[in-house]
């Protein structure tokens, strides 16, 4: 690292004092500095991020436009309330829908290809079936959506389909959202890692000493955000992701879900092929920050490609990665506001395309 003095220019131009400083330049990061500008055009507005370009989950997921398959909300409503389970599902819905008002469905790359729930297993199968009145239920009072759940089959699967659910490009997604955050007047600095926070005065140091203050904080970091603020219990989850070479006659072009959610793979671009979760096979393992690959996880996937759903002979992967999740207790997303200073949107456990704009959107209001 370059170690300078500041000149009298410098100084005049990077030691101001921002109106509000957002840590964390992922979706919801990027969406609270969106809409606190939008709301208020004057003021100066700063995102600070660690990487190069967001590193957490917003550039790293499955592209899943989701509000959640049967099965995951079976396994909700073993955790939670009827009425935060609706309400989780409402900002999901409403948080996709202005995801996309905002950005453009062309600009992110938005389709809806034909989305299902498959299964292996008879007996979850019946269970799923059983539940399908009152997750339509769910879907009809949070969103005014007509009987989105239903019974099928698919490439020979006992299934449920899934109305109104899509994918998108994450890449496209951020991409559009930075270019909208600039043209805006929003400032970012990248590749500043932050060592610590004052939160009651509102200042954010970085590990080589700058400090930049700012007349609020908004700490959207996610499953990061426990290593910066002690009492914030958000867990991390670390998802494994690969996409295939080019797979001809490729049957699975849709978006599918699988064992509550933990299984996820989906059609790219015609005829590649994307898998990813398992985290459930190792969970306290995948309940880290560190970015790599858990080869248990990842011959399982294979596993389930070749055994389950049948992928013709010779496919091979072209690209594998992993992102960083964050969870809370009862994967109900927080928005909490410490003090007049320093507010705090985390834990989007796993649903982060939803969910991100609509709460960055739902902080950006609170701290008008």
């Amino acid at each position: 690292m370059i170690q300078a003095e500041r000149s009298y220019w410098e100084s005049k131009l990077y030691g101001r004092k921002f109106d509000l400083i957002v840590l964390g330049a992922g979706l919801t990061g990027q969406s609270i500095a969106h809409f606190f500008k939008k709301n208020n055009p004057a003021k100066k507005v700063l995102v600070v991020d660690r990487g190069f370009y967001p590193i957490g989950a917003s550039t790293r997921n499955a592209g899943f436009a989701c509000f959640g398959s049967v099965t995951e909300h079976m396994a909700d409503m073993e955790i939670e309330e009827e009425s935060k389970i609706i309400d989780r599902i409402r900002r999901r819905i409403h948080g996709l829908g202005l995801l996309r008002q905002t950005l453009g469905d062309k600009n992110i790359g938005y389709r809806e290809p034909g989305a299902y729930e498959i299964f292996t297993d008879a007996r979850v199968y019946e269970q799923a079936l059983e539940h399908l009145d009152i997750c339509n239920r769910w879907l009809r009072e949070a969103a005014g959506l007509e009987e989105v759940y239903q019974k099928c089959e698919h490439n020979g699967f006992p299934a449920i389909s899934i109305k109104q659910e899509g994918c998108l490009h994450p890449g496209k997604m951020m991409r559009t959202l930075y270019e909208k955050n600039l043209a805006a007047g929003v400032e970012f600095r990248w590749q500043s890692q932050v060592e610590s926070i004052d939160q009651d005065n509102g200042v954010l140091i970085l590990e080589n000493g700058i400090e930049l203050e700012g007349e609020q904080l908004a700490v959207a970091t996610n499953s990061f955000t426990s290593t910066l603020l002690d009492d914030i219990d958000i867990k991390p989850g670390r998802g494994f992701v690969f996409v295939t070479k080019p797979i001809p006659n490729l049957q699975w072009k849709g978006t599918y879900h699988f064992d509550r959610g933990y299984y996820y793979f989906r059609g790219v671009e015609g005829d590649r092929f994307l898998l990813g979760g398992a985290r459930s096979l190792d969970i306290d393992v995948e309940t880290t920050t560190e970015f790599g690959t858990n080869q248990k996880i990842k011959k399982s996937l294979t596993s389930f490609a070749n055994d389950v759903l049948r992928l013709p002979e010779g496919w091979e992967i072209d690209t594998e990665w992993s992102g960083i999740m964050g969870f809370t207790s009862t994967k109900s997303p927080m928005l909490q506001r410490i003090n007049n200073k320093t507010s705090v949107v985390a834990g989007l456990s796993g649903m982060g395309v939803a969910l991100g704009m609509q709460l960055g959107k739902e902080a950006a209001e609170v701290m008008k």
